[in-house]
């Protein structure tokens, strides 16, 4: 058995594609026409001559497209056998393409820049699937912008700007996002040259293009360039000394969007805004201080979704940094910041090792950050309160000490009652869905009813706010949640019917964490052996 020459693969891939197009057929039509035994992102490289196919599936499309017959001589001797063929990235791109057109997402967008995005995406550094198609909605979305704009009136960014974005349109839509981006780097450049003597107008392009390439960033997963380019368009602006400061609010602009709507790419444009930040001023103690801390909120925030251990070691070391180098006397609100920050930190790693002894030291850093600010009387100190009351809720349920358990209760009560519902939703639903998980664990580990039916009422209150779109993640988690408390209930209460709820709400969050965090699927698994065990 031998390998297929490259050649003939690129001569059978153009014949297919010019078989294709006399028929009028798109990919999926093709790919309709072999059974659904290969998927549109597969078809599309066999046309490119990517893929080395086996003989069965050349006869499926000398079939398909009535070829000349003289063609399957050229794979009798393939060594590719047909289950080799399709990549977990085929079947995970095609899943996007088939959700992303089910949703109506892909408005103007050709078939050939949505295979190209969905298997940049599907083969990149995203964890799970769903992280990987809210890239590709928003990729598109950034295309449909790109687009627009090739489409304005001339006298609005200048003729030949305007042609370039038509043309940039153009190449996109061809899969052709490098071309593309080549291309705005030489519009970029003659801007630049010939535009000096008009600031005004020059500025208004700038922004246009400025979006643009951030948009074009985003086609490409270039979190790198982003920032790059973020920071430059900063330095263009006169900052009177305050560059890092502007920096610094970017990151945590893009670290808070990220989190929200659990945009990946938006997290790793934060990450590397901060990265450079640090970079800038790490001889600088009290402006490093201040980096170190948002490139540990950063990390700690890609933790969250992710199984890989670096980010939140990165996060440990960033915040203990932070701290060396702040005098708690001196600037006392940073010290508790950069404090809550390693405390916070040390209950994620302690949970997830299992470690007591980090998670009392966990709740011994976060009591100093709580202490000094009743202390000082500072402001907006809600924060401060939900991390010291999250992290005695999980010492107190790793022990199963009633009176941490009751002290975490009382504590996330009062970080509650200082939530603002009508200034931030989701403030106020994490604050609430922090005290019901600790009210959860009180009437487990105290065999109280009431208090579990307390948790029950918080959760639901989480629950009709509805925010599954605009903060994926969270709620995610909240369905787990739900599940774990319906199945702690009928420990106590038996009823099928709460057995049935908390299958369905474990199975809606495995769901959106499948193939992402370990430990989030780990706990679903786990949960869900509870639930088979106990309807036994």
């Amino acid at each position: 058995m031998s390998k297929v020459a490259q050649d003939v693969l690129k001569a059978f891939g153009a014949t297919v594609q010019r078989a294709r197009g006399l028929e009028g057929w798109k990919l999926q039509e093709l790919a309709n026409k072999m059974a659904g035994t290969s998927g549109v992102s597969f078809l599309s490289d066999i046309e490119k001559g990517k893929r080395s196919i086996s003989l069965a599936t050349a006869g499926k499309l000398i079939k398909a497209l009535e070829l000349d017959e003289s063609w399957i001589d050229k794979f009798t001797d393939s060594d590719i056998t047909v289950g080799d063929e399709l990549t977990k990235t085929d079947q995970d791109a095609d899943l996007i393409i088939a959700r992303a057109q089910r949703e109506n997402v892909t408005e103007g967008a050709s078939e050939a820049l949505l295979i190209k995005l969905a298997n940049t995406y599907a083969e990149g550094t995203y964890k799970d699937r769903e992280t990987a198609y809210i890239a590709v909605r928003t990729a598109l979305e950034a295309a449909s912008r790109i687009h627009k704009r090739g489409e304005m009136p001339p006298d609005n960014t200048g003729s030949q700007l305007n042609a370039i974005m038509a043309e940039v349109a153009k190449l996109n839509n061809e899969g052709a996002l490098d071309d593309a981006d080549a291309l705005l780097d030489q519009e970029d450049r003659r801007m630049r040259e010939t535009h000096k003597s008009e600031r005004d107008r020059q500025e208004q392009q700038a922004t246009a293009l400025l979006t643009q390439r951030l948009d074009q960033d985003r086609l490409r997963n270039r979190p790198d360039l982003a920032a790059k380019r973020l920071i430059n368009n900063l330095r263009l602006t006169p900052q009177a000394g305050k560059l890092f400061w502007a920096i610094d609010a970017a990151a945590d602009e893009w670290k808070n969007r990220g989190d929200a709507t659990s945009d990946i790419f938006a997290l790793h444009t934060a990450l590397e805004l901060a990265k450079a930040n640090y970079k800038r001023t790490k001889n600088k103690s009290g402006l490093a201080a201040q980096a170190l801390n948002t490139l540990g909120w950063c990390n700690l925030r890609l933790a969250e979704r992710s199984s890989n251990d670096r980010h939140i070691i990165v996060a440990r070391n960033a915040f203990e940094a932070a701290l060396k180098k702040t005098s708690k006397s001196k600037a006392p609100r940073s010290w508790s910041n950069y404090q809550d920050g390693f405390g916070v930190t040390l209950a994620m790693i302690g949970e997830r090792e299992g470690d007591i002894d980090l998670l009392q030291s966990s709740v011994k850093c976060l009591r100093a950050a709580v202490e000094i600010g009743i202390k000082k009387k500072f402001n907006n100190w809600e924060h401060r309160w939900n991390a010291l009351g999250i992290s005695l809720q999980k010492l107190g349920e790793a022990t199963r000490d009633p009176a941490l358990l009751g002290e975490g209760v009382t504590v996330l009560t009062t970080a509650l009652l200082q939530e603002d519902r009508g200034a931030d939703k989701l403030d106020w639903a994490t604050a609430q869905g922090n005290l019901a998980h600790a009210q959860r664990w009180l009437g487990d580990v105290t065999d109280d009813l009431a208090m579990l039916t307390c948790a029950h009422q918080g959760y639901a209150v989480c629950d009709a706010l509805k925010y599954r779109d605009e903060a994926p993640f969270i709620w995610a988690i909240l369905q787990w949640n739900i599940a774990d408390l319906a199945l702690a209930r009928h420990r106590l209460a038996p009823d099928p019917a709460l057995l049935t709820e908390a299958r369905t709400r474990v199975t809606d969050a495995r769901a959106f964490f499948v193939d992402g965090s370990d430990h989030q699927t780990q706990r679903c698994d786990d949960l869900l052996a509870q639930i088979n065990q106990a309807e036994a």
